[in-house]
Parts: C-alpha cells; sequence; structure tokens
C-alpha cells in the first residue's frame, strides 16, 4: 500500500514539474511578444518564477496561479522590470511598468 501512494505522489510531482516548465516557456514566448510588439528589448531572453499561488479558475476548479517577472530595455542602456501572470497557461496580466496593465 505504500509503495501504491508513493508512485501517486512521484507521479503528482512530475506532472506538476512538467506543468510548471510548460508555464515557463508560455511565459517566455508571451515577454518576448509583448517586447517586440513595444519595440523593447527581453533581456536574458528569460522570466523568473516570483510567486506561485492555488485558485478557482472560472470552472470553480483548482488553477495554479504563477507570477514572473522579467527585465527589458528600451534604449540599451537602463534596465526595467516587467511581470506577468498566468493562470493556468492563460496570460491575465501583464505590466511593462509604463502604467499600461493588459488585461486578457
Amino acid at each position: 500500500m505504500s509503495e501504491i501512494f508513493l508512485l501517486l505522489l512521484l507521479g503528482v510531482f512530475v506532472l506538476l514539474w512538467q506543468s510548471g516548465a510548460r508555464s515557463k516557456e508560455q511565459a517566455v514566448i508571451i515577454a518576448r511578444r509583448e517586447c517586440q510588439r513595444k519595440q523593447l528589448q527581453l533581456l536574458d531572453q528569460t522570466v523568473v518564477l516570483e510567486q506561485l499561488q492555488l485558485h478557482r479558475g472560472e470552472s470553480d476548479w483548482p488553477v495554479i496561479w504563477r507570477r514572473y517577472k522579467f527585465e527589458y530595455t528600451d534604449t540599451g542602456e537602463q534596465r526595467y522590470i516587467g511581470q506577468l501572470s498566468l493562470s493556468g497557461r492563460r496570460l491575465v496580466r501583464i505590466d511593462l511598468g509604463d502604467d499600461q496593465i493588459i488585461i486578457h
């Protein structure tokens, strides 16, 4: 019985890890796209997970909410910090620091 529990626990851990990896890939794609759209440069070509929460989605099922931060520049001289939030793999919010928050 304990072997089954350990296998189930391991399976859940692997699924969460894969979900996190896919979400991070999605966040990089979104950050890159929004920076290109605003003629900005995404620095380091990466995002960093800042916050992870569990909340109810639109269908009242639990969904993992992740907030990522990333750095970008407009002139190449100064770095700015942007943030984006994903509910599952769906973009909820992006903030590029110019007082314009895009909610999808």
